[in-house]
């Protein structure tokens, strides 16, 4: 047997045995400490490891575990009730999102895998940036909101807002006071503009997509974020 084969084997021996041991721990035939079971949810608390987007995968297809780790993370979060706006828009697995660790922000419904992932960007992401560059936390985060039943701009594809699987980011308020926004600091230079690209970089650790004013001027004024089948960080 030549090397090439002997490597063909050994990775499709890796590739079983990965699989085994992933289909095992998500019907919990098997254990795995709790920074590596990647058949259970994240601990919202705990600063996510490398497993944390395979583990933030099964709030998707769990949501009361997806609502009971919101609470576990000290957010009393209830799911709504399943509803459907019309044939092309659903609201399924949602809750209202009113604040985040220490940042508050205008409540909003959205599904609850979507809440989770802005919790942990907030808590260890925009929280450590914001004191790193201005010696202070946020206190406020703004959006455009998340549900939202129409198509994606100029297409006639169904966007995921339909479904509460997005949301629009627009801008932070400080403890201090000092407001920063996408549309006004995104290009403006200093510490403002500094902050506004490492929260949004931040974004495309958790999202499957993120689009911010560097790709068109539909979100010039706020980055949009989802978990749909298109993965992109722009």
């Amino acid at each position: 047997m030549n090397n090439g084969s002997r490597l063909v084997r050994a990775f499709i021996l890796f590739v079983a045995l990965g699989m085994i041991l992933l289909i095992a721990a998500q019907y919990h035939f098997i254990r795995f400490p709790e920074p590596y079971d990647i058949g259970s949810p994240p601990d919202l608390r705990q600063k996510p490891g490398w497993l944390a987007n395979l583990r933030l995968r099964s709030l998707e297809a769990d949501a009361p575990a997806c609502a009971a780790r919101l609470r576990e993370a000290g957010l009393e979060h209830i799911l709504l009730p399943a509803t459907d706006p019309s044939r092309l828009c659903h609201l399924k697995n949602t809750v209202m999102l009113q604040r985040f660790s220490a940042a508050a922000l205008k409540p909003e419904q959205t599904r609850c895998s979507i809440a989770a992932r802005l919790y942990l960007w907030e808590r260890f992401v925009v929280q450590p940036t914001a004191k790193a560059h201005f010696h202070t936390g946020v206190k406020e985060i703004t959006h455009f909101g998340s549900y939202n039943c129409r198509t994606i701009h100029n297409s006639s594809h169904m966007s995921e807002h339909a479904t509460a699987n997005a949301f629009d980011i627009s801008g932070f308020v400080l403890k201090n006071g000092k407001t920063i926004s996408v549309k006004r600091d995104w290009a403006e230079g200093g510490s403002q503009q500094a902050f506004i690209h490492e929260v949004r970089d931040g974004l495309c650790q958790y999202f499957n997509l993120t689009l911010s004013p560097d790709y068109n001027a539909d979100h010039a004024d706020h980055f949009h974020v989802d978990m749909g089948w298109v993965k992109d960080c722009r």
